[in-house]
């Protein structure tokens, strides 16, 4: 117990060190002398086994193995530092940093945020967008929000809802090709193709999935226009350009409203948006509260 006790307050040295790359200004942070302040970055040092700084002539630098540590260490810190806060104020403060799908953002959560805001006024939220899973070591997000297959090996998750695949084009664009009647002529059409959280996959996947599991011939896809953005695809889709595959849970309030119409029937992706974050902490207090209101907001 003496040794860890011993490690932690090395590491704490270390940090305030790293911090003004002196010995001197961080022995007047500490309240120490240089001397013992030097002691303790050498004798941490010893028992890592590795060198933490480069000593220069008018001041240190960090060595590669020494911005490692004070990434984590800062990192771990961060966390201590802001449960202690939570737990003292008993309310939520400090950050939120979120990892997300952009067109899950865009057209559920964001619109939503208001009132989460409501119920912790004091906590900071920063959105991070982007279609392809981030990594919670190199990348500093408390928790994720992505399309996939619900299999995430060390990870907590919580599947937030299945998602469905069909098409939808505007009402003038249907009468235009018939498609209200029939699939005749929908080799005529223009496929709009999205490739959001799909991005290792072909351009042309969730169109061959539906065609398949319906019963179609895919040699119907013969024009196309690509998107990597699935909002983008429903822009294109409501200036009349085509017909795209849409995923239902998200594109709901565009056949609510009628600004686009399904033809066809619709079928399961196999896909579905899940709540990720590294194990144990799905416990802490911030993303319990975000995980709490998330599902309560799924109901509404």
């Amino acid at each position: 117990m003496d040794n860890k006790q011993s490690l932690l307050a090395q590491l704490y040295t270390f940090s305030v060190v790293a911090k003004f790359l002196s010995f001197t200004l961080a022995a007047e942070e500490l309240c120490l002398t240089q001397g013992a302040v030097s002691q303790r970055i050498k004798k941490l040092e010893e028992e890592l086994g590795f060198k933490l700084f480069v000593r220069l002539t008018r001041k240190l630098a960090l060595t590669k193995e020494g911005r490692r540590i004070l990434t984590t260490l800062t990192d771990s810190l961060d966390s201590v530092f802001s449960e202690i806060e939570d737990i003292r104020f008993n309310e939520l403060r400090g950050e939120l940093y979120i990892g997300i799908a952009p067109t899950f953002a865009h057209l559920w959560l964001v619109p939503r945020l208001a009132n989460f805001q409501t119920i912790y006024p004091y906590l900071d939220v920063k959105i991070r967008v982007k279609a392809s899973k981030l990594d919670f070591q190199n990348q500093p997000v408390d928790l994720a929000i992505y399309y996939g297959d619900n299999t995430h090996s060390d990870f907590y998750h919580y599947r937030l809802f299945d998602e469905y695949l069909l098409p939808v084009c505007t009402p003038e664009y249907a009468e235009r090709f018939e498609l209200l009647k029939d699939d005749t002529r929908l080799h005529e059409t223009c496929f709009l193709h999205c490739t959001e959280s799909l991005e290792f996959l072909s351009p042309q996947t969730e169109w061959l999935q539906w065609l398949k599991e319906t019963g179609r011939d895919t040699s119907v896809l013969k024009y196309k226009y690509v998107f990597n953005h699935e909002e983008l695809t429903m822009v294109a889709a409501r200036q009349s350009i085509g017909i795209a595959m849409g995923r239902y849970q998200l594109i709901k309030p565009y056949l609510d409203s009628g600004e686009l119409v399904a033809p066809f029937e619709r079928i399961p992706s196999g896909l579905g948006y899940d709540l990720i974050c590294p194990k144990g902490h799905e416990t802490r207090p911030r993303f319990s509260a975000f995980s709490q209101w998330i599902k309560h907001n799924l109901k509404t």
